[in-house]
């Protein structure tokens, strides 16, 4: 190469070595050779010892400069671990939540790996949790586990720890509990593995066990591509030792090397380690996080259950509540109607009895008063026959005749008598009404002449329509239709006249009572007809009761048919008139009852009933 002199320097560096030695002690300072400063002569040439003084003088100031670049490079690599492990700390530790995904990103992405995964263990009855970040390896199908790190070698792995290169142990392949795989298709442990990894360009793998107090979490996979690598250096080496000049030449050579595994630093591991105990940490505060979640969530779900069980129940007790409820006031207005038709039955019989009993004599005397009048008559003409024939009477006879008033006697006895007669065919006409009020003791239907109910229920309100003090003669205008006799309970028919009367006369005397000034003249309009059934063609009858007094307000229209309702003072209405004779007429006839009313127009209550005895036109 026509090099004929030589001057080479050394340039030694003096670094500080801050790796630890086996006894614990940091390492003294020494002089490393670094490198050469030669300066070579086309001509024969010796050196003054000024000029290597200054070359001495130069190469100094090289080293000054390398270590300040290399202080300035470890400064910078520290600062980027740091930050590196600021980064992901702070996803895992200082966010609302723990950001497993993102800190798998980002740990990915700083070891500038193709891709990672950070599986976290679960109890056997549960689903592990996988991340994934970029490229991944695929299990194949005759794997009963589709994780890689379910496979029983790998959890065996997690457990006592991974052994590389059949058990050998050095920085480029293991470093504690770290498994640092620089080429996965060459560690025989993993040969299992390997068919997951060949459909992809996944060469090395760096696996950091992740635990806490001894106890397995998972583990962190980052993986590492293989590269295609080309070498440039200037002249030709032989590393024979025999070659006194291996360099033959300054000429550019190159080597192209493909599929090249890249091996992990002792940096990136070191790396790796301090990010695993964050992951540790993270992981055990996320486990817990979850396992608190899930007892929060089992908590809220028995809470839900229990409420539902509850609810459930309360809504059972509220039903059954209702339903006694319920109960107890049909019980009550059961037994007040039993009451009332005991009463009204009781009533009845007394009546039947009273009339009976009245009925007899009255009979008896009503049967004598013709032959009363018979022999009076008699007497009276024998004694205008002994006044004709025997003008001359004693005078005895003559003073008893003009104390007894003889002749206002000849003319009042027979007016006597007369309305003696009236008065018994009224008492007569009285008890026959109260005996055809009274059949509540017959439980069959009986053809009976509804107007004779109606006017026998007149007859006993009769004293109720007469004038009296302060109230006026309460007139009674009636239609009656030409309606022949009616299938029906006739005494419960009775009852429910009579209810429908009273309330119409208290409605009108309470009118009248209210408003004194008022030239109210009081009727009670009742009227009967046959009219059709619409649903089925049958006729039935219609019996309608109408006042003219001051009519039901409109809110309490929809309540005077319930139980117990009344709007009468506490003591002058039990509430259940109106209640007994919806249920005759809709219960026993299955009839209806309705109500027509006006405040200040009066009420109407129709009341209708099936005729089925009664035959319509069109039969006939």
């Amino acid at each position: 190469m026509g090099v004929q002199s030589s001057v080479v320097v050394p340039i030694l560096y003096s670094g500080q070595n801050h790796d630890k030695s086996r006894s614990g002690q940091f390492s003294t300072s020494s002089n490393q050779l670094w490198g050469l400063l030669v300066s070579h002569h086309s001509e024969p040439r010796e050196t003054s010892p000024l000029e290597l003084q200054i070359l001495q003088l130069v190469v100094d100031q090289m080293t000054i400069a390398i270590g300040q670049a290399d202080m300035l490079a470890k400064t910078r690599k520290q600062a980027m671990l740091e930050a590196t492990i600021n980064k992901v700390a702070s996803l895992l530790h200082e966010q609302p939540t723990i950001q497993l995904q993102a800190a798998l990103e980002a740990t990915v992405e700083d070891f500038q790996g193709s891709g990672g995964r950070l599986y976290i263990q679960s109890h056997p009855e549960k689903t592990p949790e996988v991340f994934y970040c970029g490229e991944q390896p695929t299990m194949p199908s005759w794997e009963t586990k589709s994780i890689m790190e379910e496979h029983p070698l790998w959890q065996k792995w997690l457990r006592e720890g991974f052994k590389c290169n059949s058990g050998r142990r050095s920085l480029d392949s293991c470093r504690g509990n770290i498994w640092a795989i620089t080429d996965l298709y060459r560690e025989s442990e993993l040969r299992i593995f390997t068919p997951a990894f060949q459909a992809t360009a996944i060469r090395g793998l760096l696996v950091f066990p992740i635990q806490y107090r001894h106890n397995n979490l998972g583990c962190l996979t980052i993986f590492r591509n293989e590269i295609d690598t080309e070498t440039i250096w200037a002249g030709r080496f032989e590393p024979s030792l025999k070659q006194m000049m291996p360099r033959q030449s300054f000429e550019v050579w190159r080597e192209f090397k493909q599929g090249q595994a890249q091996p992990w630093t002792a940096d990136e591991i070191s790396l790796g380690q301090a990010l695993g105990k964050h992951f540790s940490m993270a992981i055990q505060q996320y486990m817990l996080y979850r396992e608190v979640q899930e007892l929060n969530s089992t908590l809220e779900k028995q809470v839900q259950q229990r409420t539902i069980e509850l609810k459930r129940s309360l809504d059972n007790e509220q039903a059954k509540t209702e339903q006694l409820e319920k109960t107890l006031d049909e019980l009550k207005r059961t037994q007040s109607q039993l009451i009332q038709t005991e009463k009204m039955s009781g009533l009845g019989q007394l009546v039947a009895g009273v009339a009976h009993e009245i009925n007899n004599p009255i009979n008896f005397i009503f049967g004598n008063l013709s032959y009363v009048n018979e022999y009076s008559d008699s007497l009276l003409k024998l004694i205008l026959l002994y006044h004709q024939y025997y003008p001359e009477r004693h005078p005895e006879i003559e003073s008893y005749e003009t104390e007894i008033e003889l002749d206002f006697l000849q003319e009042d006895l027979p007016k006597i008598l007369a309305s003696m007669q009236i008065g018994s065919q009224r008492i007569r006409q009285l008890v026959l009404s109260l005996r055809n009020f009274s059949r509540l003791e017959q439980a069959d239907r009986k053809s009976v002449d509804i107007h004779e109910g109606i006017d026998s229920t007149l007859l006993i309100l009769q004293h109720r329509l007469k004038p009296r003090p302060h109230h006026p003669t309460i007139e009674i205008v009636k239609n009656y239709g030409d309606i022949p006799p009616v299938e029906c309970y006739a005494g419960l028919l009775n009852q429910v006249f009579m209810n429908m009367l009273s309330n119409a006369i208290d409605a009108m005397e309470s009118h009248i009572k209210e408003h004194p000034e008022d030239n109210f003249s009081p009727q009670i309009m009742i009227s009967t007809a046959l009219i059709p059934d619409i649903d089925n063609g049958k006729n039935c009858l219609q019996i309608s009761i109408a006042d003219n007094g001051p009519g039901i307000p409109s809110n309490i229209q929809s309540h005077i048919f319930d139980p117990f309702f009344t709007t009468k003072p506490v003591g002058l209405g039990t509430g259940l008139g109106l209640s007994i004779s919806y249920q005759i007429v809709v219960e026993k006839h299955q009839g209806k009852i309705n109500c027509c009313s006006e405040p200040g127009q009066g009420t109407e209550f129709r009341i209708t009933i099936p005729a089925y005895n009664i035959p319509t036109t069109e039969s006939k």
